[in-house]
């Protein structure tokens, strides 16, 4: 088993800070920028219990803070309440996936593994006939379609892959060790900007929300053939790739008893 990392902040003060990012950002869609930092605290949080069971309390703060700003995306509407709870407990499974991982597998596995157990979630709600109220991370960025032109390669969910990643590298250059590591700082801003940039000046078409619901509602006619081929490649795989560590935990969990 790895070396504890010493917190840095308290959890109370990384929900806080994580919570009211993600809030924001989904009530400022027009400036979604927010978004790639706001789960970076939930990240952290995961650090002081994932190799005990203090993480089981510590996942109720993750919760908590998911469900408050998934209701925010729906505008504090009552009636998406418990949509946005539902929704809440399927994504906590992330960092609890991971937690549970951890403790099996020990430090093999990096935080990266949060991305596949979330990019597999998102996966397996697309699959289910509540697809139309599930909140992706990639809807955060339905005002900015000119920051998302390279999608054709990657699915509609390709977006939500470019979020989780620039949160995984904001934790590892801010909340990781107490000293900043600007060379992970560097590489957020990177990779930030790059695919942005990447964007403004590809001129390939733009899979939207809508696409990606009609192709899993099997109306494909009027989508491109080669998103029709690959369809959500990245969280597809990402699904096949979390039940076999969660898999290979349990047989790992199995073996030790």
């Amino acid at each position: 088993m790895g070396k504890k990392n010493k917190p840095i902040l308290s959890p109370w003060i990384l929900f806080a800070a994580g919570t009211i990012l993600l809030t924001a950002a989904w009530l400022m869609k027009s400036f979604p920028i927010l978004l790639f930092v706001g789960l970076a605290p939930f990240f952290a949080i995961v650090d002081q219990g994932k190799e005990d069971d203090r993480f089981w309390n510590l996942s109720e703060l993750i919760l908590a803070g998911l469900t408050i700003s998934f209701f925010a995306a729906h505008l504090f509407e009552m009636q998406f309440l418990v949509v946005a709870i539902s929704q809440s407990i399927a994504f906590t499974l992330a960092f609890v996936g991971y937690a549970f991982a951890y403790q099996s597998l020990g430090n093999r596995l990096g935080k990266f593994t949060i991305l596949i157990f979330w990019l597999g979630i998102e996966y397996t709600l697309l699959k289910t006939p509540f697809r139309n109220k599930i909140i992706f991370l990639a809807d955060a960025l339905q005002l900015k379609p000119t920051w998302q032109h390279w999608n054709i390669y990657t699915g509609y969910l390709g977006s939500s892959l470019w979020i989780l990643i620039v949160n995984l590298f904001i934790y590892l250059g801010i909340l990781k060790e107490e000293k900043i590591n600007w060379k992970w700082i560097g590489l957020s801003i990177f990779c930030i900007a790059g695919p942005i940039v990447f964007s403004l000046l590809n001129k390939d078409s733009l899979i939207t929300r809508m696409n990606m619901i009609n192709l899993y509602d099997s109306e494909t006619k009027l989508l491109s053939k080669e998103y029709i081929e690959r369809g959500e490649l990245i969280p597809r795989t990402a699904a096949w790739v979390s039940g076999l560590l969660i898999l290979l935990s349990l047989v790992k969990n199995k073996t030790k008893k």
